[in-house]
């Protein structure tokens, strides 16, 4: 007797086990033992065109494998609803990963955990978070943007992208590890570097010796840190962690996470948010004229902030296009049926936002750059689980609210300091391979200083 489907948003139904459906549809195009290899782990291929051919041949539900599992990939607002909305028994994060997560995040990373532990190390972090402390660092954000500018020069072309690395890795460490790293700051930037770009990533991941140095090394920076937020605490986040009964390597795992998250992810955000900008001027003028009629010639406050819808649908529009993560894991405990089909025991769950922020069904014309699509009455984004940019459900990103103040503080700055134009000739393309989604060839701007300045909402 087979149950009734429960039916949700997008044609996806979930049903109890009492009939056996079949598997997922494998996609082609697989190479001999590779298996689908190079399209999951992102290597030197179109993924984002591979899983969006997956979607128009098999729809949301379908299969590909690589040389050990095989992966259900789910799109969609009910797929994400399903994957984000609640504590499961049918998926796991530590079971996406293995053993080459815990080598590259530590067996205790948040990422890694799913469950009591998971919310052990959470929990506190949730008060450094807290609206008031993101609030408070806006001077911060200021000052920290206007250092970063302060050598640029008109009409010299600009490494954007890597501005704002530099930048959005200041950013981290004065809100996430809240200490002075002083003179430790250029050892600590060129150690994260080394292990967090893509080739000291696949280094760790497959545990080679030569990437300890580096872990040895932060230990010791890192011990520094700790010892003084364990002499003078305060509400930030190394000092909740602390208080929570984490020893040191389980504190710098965390921290280390939420640099990662915060630094790599936000730094493709304002680079992508520029460069639209930069391509639609009709859009960018309306921004601007926003900006001169909320804002002023005033600080760059929180509260101000708020008040600048046009500029949070550029960066939503961003979001869509552009999400920060792009590929996201599940390991499947318990088998469940999603769709019409079967996930068994022991596969792995692939969630797709770039590939699901682009279904036609969902998001009119997916392919175009419209910020008024989510602007009432349109509101293309309402249908839950439609925008997963931050995840969603008791996994929602820790660091959601600070990730947008910084999106639309530090756009607030430059554009009143600075008028920005692409270098001409330069390809601005995406590379559309691996977990996030980056410039294939960065971006190259000129700037014309404005001569306005911003002052400090302590000052004013």
């Amino acid at each position: 007797m087979e149950s009734t489907p429960s039916a949700g948003p997008g044609g996806l139904a979930l049903r109890s086990l009492t009939v056996t459906m079949p598997l997922p549809p494998l996609m082609g195009r697989g190479l001999p033992v590779l298996g689908h290899f190079p399209y999951i782990h992102g290597l030197g291929v179109d993924s984002f065109a591979f899983f969006l051919e997956g979607y128009r041949q098999h729809g949301r539900v379908f299969a590909v494998r690589d040389m050990k599992d095989t992966f259900a990939v789910l799109l969609g607002p009910e797929a994400h609803r399903f994957v984000l909305e609640r504590e499961t028994p049918h998926l796991s994060w530590g079971a996406a990963y293995g053993e080459e997560g815990s080598r590259v995040m530590g067996p205790t990373a948040m990422p890694l955990l799913d469950g009591e532990e998971q919310r052990r190390r959470r929990t506190p972090m949730m008060s450094a978070f807290r609206h008031q402390n993101i609030a408070a660092f806006g001077d911060t954000l200021v000052e920290l943007a206007r250092a970063q500018s302060a050598g640029w020069r008109e009409g010299q072309p600009l490494d954007f992208l890597g501005e704002m690395s530099e930048l959005t890795f200041r950013v981290a460490c004065g809100f996430l590890l809240g200490v002075e790293i002083g003179e430790d700051y250029p050892r600590f930037r060129d150690i994260y570097k080394k292990m967090f770009r893509p080739v000291g990533l696949a280094m760790q991941a497959a545990g080679l010796p030569y990437m300890q140095r580096y872990r040895d090394a932060l230990g010791r920076m890192s011990a520094k840190w700790i010892a003084d937020r364990r002499a003078h605490p305060c509400d930030d986040i190394i000092s909740r962690l602390l208080e929570a009964g984490l020893d040191d390597k389980d504190v710098m795992a965390q921290v280390l996470v939420l640099m990662f998250a915060g630094h790599d992810t936000t730094k493709l955000s304002l680079t992508w948010a520029m460069a639209l900008l930069l391509r639609h001027p009709e859009y960018l003028a309306r921004v601007l004229a926003e900006q001169d009629e909320v804002l002023g010639d005033g600080p760059i406050a929180a509260e101000a902030l708020k008040r600048l819808p046009v500029l949070e649908r550029a960066i939503r529009e961003t979001h869509r296009l552009y999400p920060p993560a792009s590929l996201l894991r599940r390991g499947v405990l318990e088998e469940f049926e999603l769709g019409g089909y079967t996930i068994p025991k022991g596969w792995k769950v692939m969630y797709l936002p770039r590939v699901s922020h682009h279904l036609p069904d969902v998001f009119k014309e997916p392919e175009r750059y419209d910020p008024d699509r989510f602007a009432p009455p349109r509101e293309e984004h309402k249908q839950p689980y439609a925008m997963v940019e931050f995840g969603g459900g008791h996994r929602t990103c820790i660091g959601k609210e600070l990730a947008m103040f910084e999106a639309k503080g530090v756009l607030s700055f430059l554009l009143r300091t600075f008028r920005f134009e692409l270098v001409p000739g330069q390809r601005l393309e995406a590379s559309n391979s691996g977990a996030m989604t980056s410039p294939r060839y960065g971006l190259k701007v000129r700037v014309k200083p404005t001569g306005r300045s911003v002052p400090l909402a302590r000052a004013a």
